[in-house]
């Protein structure tokens, strides 16, 4: 794999969980263990929204660490929000800048405001080491 010429939509996982922002954070926890992911993809309301992301560290923090907040904790709560975004016409070197500078392990791929995949630095790592 050559990172300045392959692109991520050619090593991304085109199929994505997503979840509601409203959803309780024990539902979004269950869901990620059962769907063996990492991280869950919030869409946007409308066209004015942003992509939201939920990851494995924001839901152990949320259920761990928050554990004294009195209120139920929902997705929204504990989400980043906007996403870092990348095209899938993205190299593999510019998304690997591009995550370095975010501090994030995964993006969400979009092709205009639509959710077309995720890219993360497991994809990248195993697709460097794939023999063509």
């Amino acid at each position: 794999m050559d990172p300045k010429k392959t692109q991520i939509k050619d090593i991304m996982q085109a199929q994505v969980k997503t979840i509601s922002a409203k959803t309780p954070i024990e539902a979004a926890a269950q869901m990620m263990y059962e769907q063996k992911v990492s991280s869950l993809i919030i869409e946007p309301v409308d066209e004015r929204d942003s992509f939201g992301i939920l990851t494995r560290k924001d839901v152990i923090e949320a259920l761990i660490i928050d554990r004294m907040l009195e209120f139920p904790q929902l997705v929204e709560d504990v989400m980043s929000k906007p996403a870092i975004t990348a095209s899938g016409n993205l190299s593999i070197e510019n998304c690997l800048k591009l995550m370095r500078m975010a501090g994030t392990r995964r993006l969400p791929v979009v092709d205009g405001t639509k959710l077309t995949g995720i890219i993360s630095n497991t994809d990248i790592f195993i697709s460097y080491f794939r023999k063509s």
